[in-house]
């Protein structure tokens, strides 16, 4: 009979650990997956974040070039007039360029859908005035 107790404390100490394990190993396994992703996650902001600090790098020096060309006069009257500016007594034509227009014949030609509007004044109506 001490035999069976001592087999059936064994036996329960037995599962109880393995327990133990199995859930430590899953516990662990799981934290080392979110702690993973958390790391694949801050290089790809880091890549980011580099590609941006590069690309505001590049429009500083473009700003920086700009600004030496303001001191050269040929240079800044290029770029005065890209603006819109003119010397004086000159005459400044803006154009305007209109957006293309689709001929009537077109237009008048084509196929188009009914509006809502015109759903609703045939089904008062009826079809074709009927």
């Amino acid at each position: 009979m001490e035999t069976l107790k001592r087999t059936g404390n064994n036996l329960l100490t037995r599962f109880l650990v393995i327990a133990f394990v199995i859930s430590f190993l899953v516990f662990f396994f799981d934290n080392v997956q979110t702690t993973y992703n958390s790391y694949t996650d801050l290089q790809k902001d880091i890549e980011n974040n580099k590609l941006e600090k590069q690309n505001i790098e590049n429009q500083i020096e473009e700003w920086n070039r700009q600004m030496s060309d303001l001191e050269d006069p040929d240079k800044l009257e290029l770029v005065l007039r890209e603006r819109g500016y003119g010397k004086d007594g000159e005459i400044l034509y803006v154009y305007d360029i209109p957006e293309p227009v689709t001929p009537i014949e077109e237009v008048l030609t084509n196929d188009r859908s009914k509006s809502v509007f015109e759903y609703v004044v045939e089904f008062i109506v009826g079809q074709e005035g009927e």
